[in-house]
């Protein structure tokens, strides 16, 4: 039997080891892009005239009161034309208010949309200010 000097050893595997890191942090190649179009909004009844819409990322929910409705979040932008569908065909009567629950887009990116339309978007002050300073997710590294 051959005897593998302790140096040859060690540099095996360090090499090994340092191979196996360099694997582990190697960066995460981005997320697939959202083929939008595909997408689709799912409501769910829950309830005393209350919703839950999914679609891409956080979940919307919105309460549906005499003459008009109250909405959690509004997902990203593009998905805007689709998630007002969903709730005209719940109901008719205006979004009234649009409570962002945090900043990230899948929360807030509807809110110019929807603002649009007369719907009054509230939030902490604090989400306004990352909002106002284009903070950067960090999850995705987008925008919020």
């Amino acid at each position: 039997m051959k005897k593998i000097p302790f140096a040859a050893l060690a540099a095996t595997v360090f090499a090994s080891v340092a191979a196996a890191q360099t694997a582990v942090q190697a960066p995460m190649p981005p997320p697939p892009l959202v083929d939008w179009a595909k997408v689709e909004i799912k409501t769910t009844d829950l309830g005393n005239k209350t919703y839950m819409l999914e679609g891409q990322g956080g979940n919307i929910t919105i309460a549906v009161s005499t003459d008009a409705i109250i909405m959690v979040d509004g997902q990203f932008a593009p998905l805007s034309d689709k998630i007002k569908a969903a709730i005209k065909a719940i109901s008719p009567l205006p979004i009234r208010y649009l409570v962002n629950t945090h900043f990230h887009g899948d929360h807030t990116g509807g809110n110019e949309n929807f603002a649009k339309d007369g719907t009054t978007i509230v939030a902490h002050d604090n989400l306004r200010v990352r909002l106002a300073a284009g903070t950067v997710s960090g999850l995705t590294g987008a925008k919020a």
